[in-house]
């Protein structure tokens, strides 16, 4: 045997056994590596979820509060608009003299829900209504308030309707 056969015997043995030491020492020990650091990430999260479920407890505490505040139970938004709607009209010395069944319209993917009611009595009680409803209620947004002066004829008197048209986006 000549000597370039053995250089090349011998190198094709050398990368015989780079590739073998490579497959089964190397490319084992750079995926226990990829694991190891993985079980290391998972480890950091799994460590924070004390913390996590904590200020999770806390602002579940802190909304049910809100809820509380605003008086709504389990029930569906318009009952609560009429139930808030029924407080502020003896608050105010209003009378609610419609309330209609809310107009549901699909805007792509939101649906809006439009709310129909008419008010009796003074300006400002019924802009103090409107307002708080808007404001403190979550009943949506106040899309249309439309003031109308009627007469009585038989005890000669006018009187004040405010029609009113609240959106909720869902």
């Amino acid at each position: 045997m000549t000597s370039s056969t053995r250089n090349n015997i011998s190198l094709a043995g050398i990368v015989l056994v780079l590739f073998l030491c490579y497959k089964f020492a190397i490319a084992e020990t750079i995926a226990l590596g990829r694991e190891y650091n993985n079980l290391k990430n998972e480890e950091v999260l799994f460590k924070d979820i004390p913390v996590q479920l904590s200020v999770l407890k806390s602002k579940e505490q802190h909304y049910d509060s809100v809820l509380k505040k605003m008086n709504l139970g389990n029930t569906s938004l318009e009952n609560n608009l009429l139930r808030a709607l029924n407080g502020q009209v003896e608050k105010h010395g209003l009378k609610l003299l419609d309330f209609n069944e809310p107009h549901a319209f699909q805007d792509g993917e939101n649906q809006l829900n439009t709310f129909h009611f008419s008010l009796e009595g003074n300006f400002t009680d019924i802009l103090s209504t409107v307002h708080t409803l808007e404001q403190k209620g979550n009943f949506g947004a106040l899309v249309h308030l439309d003031f109308q002066t009627k007469r009585n004829y038989r005890a000669n008197k006018n009187y004040l309707v405010a029609t009113v048209l609240m959106q909720y986006v869902q």
